[in-house]
């Protein structure tokens, strides 16, 4: 929460209007600085839950509220007293909520509104009272009712929620109607790492506070289009500036403050990932491009007819308010009126209500009259390659890739060629275990590589030659091995009922039970090419992930499976068809071979194949998430600076309710037949998480990274909390024993206070059905009213697939 100075209560009574993350984040932080603190929700109905439950949603978790808050949905709290009244509702309810709060405050006391919201009144209000800003608004309701003494202070930034939140520096931009404004402003916000600078313009305050909302949506819906980077959007940011300082001219509103705190606060908004509006603009560039954003009839006619209101419309329906779409067409108005032009803000506006493509906003930026410069090409085109997945033409384009690639980067063949000495000594340890185990497969070809390594050695030494190609093609023959889409199909047909057979035949026992974000991958996966990257918990993820792909209609990628499962000639032909090529993991320090592996990923996706990849390099013997091996990943971006085509990474969140190999990863010496391992596996879940376009993060110094730390968010809000593991967890953080009556409490507890992707809120089915599922694995045992652990390595392990909040 936001870092504030513990002093005594100094303010008797302060209402907060607005029950969103902003005036949650308010209300609980500022409880300490006075005796009463009222938050105002204008829906009754949440408002009394919230009263009722000391508890509300903030951002990504639940917090409690203190108990010196009481939550309303009426006004006449207000009716005694003084109040320091703070504004965070959505800039739509201002007017209606300023009417009322002036209608009940006291004339004979003094009162204080602080507005974190920022607006232009209505076109409507602006003909009747002419009033631009909620201040001038303000202030006319003020000299209407002529005995309320009302100060008004307008905050802006910046000061992003979410880094208030975590107690980051942040900066209160302020003006204030009189001094005693700036006062409450210091005694509500001073802390050390709050910074306050006072402006005398209120007007120009408000208004540069909302109009950098729409360049924020316009920078947004830029970043999704490869061509435009970080060099495109500080144009654009640089543009839409000088179009504030023409409002303000013609306003007669003084430019200097704009300059001092406006253009920190524009940057900010414009380009921060936590800012809502550019999260606007970039959720509305990908369901365009997609073609999932399709207006029906009664949509295309409004607008037509009223293009303003289906923007506000649309708006209203997403996650979360975005001021920057409201306001649009209030600044396009006051401009008119103005006769000002702001060429950026109108085009934006074109694009919004679906009458030009974004790309005419490149057209502008760009000054370019270029016919190129028409359709969204570079991301909207497909390559089909599927053909390409394997053969001699293939192979033959790989080895000249890898081969290219090693020579092409200092040091790299001489790297490699001396670790020959070590790869010779590792492959001997591993054809000695092979003649011991007879594993067929390493019999024949372990000895073909240890030449191959020999004689690459020998010809470096002795002539300093660099000769890789034998090598090369030996691995590239390896990995790239036929395969056959066709038979993949009916493959599926075939296994899916003996799956279902296998499984009781209950719902989920040939498929994986699907959820997230399905619509809108399947409408973006007929356009841009695909890397699936699941969580990794067992040798099934491959195939339940196919199954599950295969039955939505979407494309099943090829994956990589280890070379111990694929020795089973059987398996291994099903595991081919379903898309599998078969990797050596113990091979994980041969460079060649790893670059072999990184460069085959590459040219699937550069071919437009569907590939599928582990970000975290193996499966999880811990039950948890594993940090991420970003080496893999760069595949990806490669790809996209290959062809300039977009790639989406497509995070994967598979939960398992029993995973087959749980009691080898915790260290018991079991076997398990094949049937058995197949029978273990009970209820699967797979949820398809946020889509991650490569484009957008290709200007960063480290894309990998950055992509890589988004599908660690993704995977951490999509897993599924199952019964069974939120059951282990609780009994854990208890010792291993514990009452049925206090687990149903903490249960009841844990969902009300930490947000999660819970497969049930119901406290009585999770007791009821993790209890089952934990006692019929032998983990617990219960006695009277007692839940204790019979075995704690196994219930760590699914205590820990509960992720923690982050």
């Amino acid at each position: 929460m936001i870092d504030l100075e513990e002093v005594p209560p100094r303010f008797k009574n302060i209402a907060i209007f607005g029950g969103g993350p902003m005036g949650v984040h308010l209300s609980v932080s500022l409880s300490e600085k006075t005796e009463n603190l009222f938050l105002w929700y204008f829906d009754k109905k949440n408002a009394d839950r919230m009263q009722k439950d000391r508890t509300t949603e903030f951002l990504d978790d639940h917090v409690p509220l203190p108990n010196n808050i009481q939550v309303v949905s009426d006004f006449e709290f207000l009716s005694k007293g003084s109040w320091v009244i703070i504004i965070a509702v959505p800039s739509r309810q201002t007017e209606n909520v300023v009417d009322r709060i002036s209608s009940v405050l006291s004339p004979d006391e003094e009162h204080t509104m602080v507005a974190f919201t920022k607006g232009l009144v209505s076109t409507s209000t602006r003909k009747k009272t002419n009033a631009v800003t909620f201040s001038d608004y303000v202030l006319k309701v003020r000299e209407i009712k002529d005995k309320l003494d009302l100060e008004y202070v307008a905050v802006a930034g910046p000061n992003l929620l979410s880094e208030m939140a975590k107690g980051k520096h942040s900066f209160f931009s302020i003006a204030s109607s009189g001094e005693r404004g700036s006062e409450v402003i210091e005694g509500l916000f001073s802390g050390p790492r709050n910074h306050i600078k006072t402006f005398e313009d209120i007007r120009s305050l408000e208004l540069v506070g909302v109009m950098k909302n729409p360049i924020a949506i316009a920078c947004g819906i830029l970043s999704g289009i490869p061509e435009c980077g970080s060099n495109f959007e500080g144009e654009l940011i640089s543009l839409g500036f000088s179009e504030i300082l023409s409002l303000l001219n013609a306003l007669d509103l003084p430019a200097k403050p704009a300059m001092e705190f406006g253009l920190a606060d524009l940057i900010t908004t414009a380009t921060s990932r936590s800012s809502r509006n550019r999260a606007y603009g970039q959720r509305f560039i990908r369901k365009l491009i997609s073609g999932e954003d399709s207006p029906n009839l009664l949509e295309r006619i409004e607008l037509f007819f009223n293009p303003k209101e289906f923007i506000q419309k649309e708006m209203s329906q997403s996650e979360s308010h975005v001021e920057g779409a409201y306001s649009l067409s209030t600044i396009l108005d006051l401009a008119e009126e103005k006769k000002v032009e702001l060429p950026l803000f109108t085009t934006l506006f074109e694009v919004l209500t679906r009458k030009v493509s974004p790309t005419e906003m490149i057209r502008f930026v760009s000054k370019s009259t270029s016919d190129e410069i028409r359709n969204i090409s570079r991301t909207a085109r497909k390559r089909f390659g599927l053909t390409l997945a394997s053969g001699k033409e293939f192979q033959q384009a790989l080895r000249r890739r890898v081969l290219r690639h090693v020579h092409s980067q200092p040091g790299m063949a001489d790297r490699i060629l001396k670790q020959a000495g070590l790869q010779i000594k590792s492959l001997e340890k591993r054809y000695a275990e092979a003649v011991e185990n007879e594993a067929g497969t390493d019999l024949f070809l372990l000895p073909k590589e240890i030449v191959l390594w020999q004689e690459a050695e020998e010809t470096y030494e002795k002539k300093h030659t660099r000769n890789l190609e034998r090598l090369v093609e030996f691995y590239v023959s390896e990995i790239a091995d036929e395969y056959s889409p066709f038979f993949r199909e009916s493959l599926i047909h075939l296994v899916a009922p003996a799956r279902f057979a296998i499984g009781g035949f209950k719902p989920g026992g040939g498929l994986p039970k699907i959820g997230g974000q399905i619509k809108e991958i399947k409408a973006l996966a007929s356009r841009y090419d695909i890397l699936y990257t699941p969580t990794h918990r067992s040798h099934l993820d491959s195939i339940e992930v196919a199954f599950g792909l295969r039955w939505l209609g979407l494309p099943v990628p090829r994956y990589a499976a280890d070379k111990k499962v694929m020795a089973t000639p059987g398996l291994a032909r099903v595991l081919k068809s379903l898309g599998a090529y078969m990797v050596d993991r113990k091979r994980n320090r041969n460079l060649l071979y790893l670059e072999c592996l990184t460069q085959y990923s590459t040219m699937m996706l550069e071919a437009g194949i569907p590939t599928l990849v582990y970000p975290e390099g193996t499966r999880s013997r811990t039950g948890g998430i594993i940090p991420i091996k970003t080496g893999i990943l760069s595949t990806s971006v490669e790809a996209f600076k290959h062809t300039g085509s977009e790639v989406l990474v497509v995070p994967i969140v598979l939960s398992y309710e029993n995973v087959p190999e749980d009691v080898e990863f915790t260290g018991k010496d079991i076997h398990l037949s094949f049937r058995d391992f197949l029978f273990k596996r009970t209820e699967v879940y797979m949820d398809l998480c946020e889509p991650i376009p490569v484009s957008r993060y290709i200007h960063e110094d480290d894309p990998t990274l950055s992509i890589s730390m988004e599908i660690s968010r993704e995977w951490q809000a999509h897993h599924r909390i199952l019964p069974n593991h939120l059951v282990a967890k609780l009994l854990m953080e208890a010792g291993g024993e514990i009452s049925l009556s206090d687990l149903e409490k903490m249960i009841a507890e844990r969902i009300l206070t930490r947000k999660g992707n819970y497969l049930t809120k119901d406290t009585g089915e999770i007791l009821n059905r993790g209890l089952k599922v934990l006692q019929s694995r032998k983990f617990i045992r219960k006695e009277d009213e007692m839940i204790k652990a019979l075995d704690g390595d196994l219930l760590q392990y699914y205590a820990n697939m509960v992720p923690d909040p982050t």
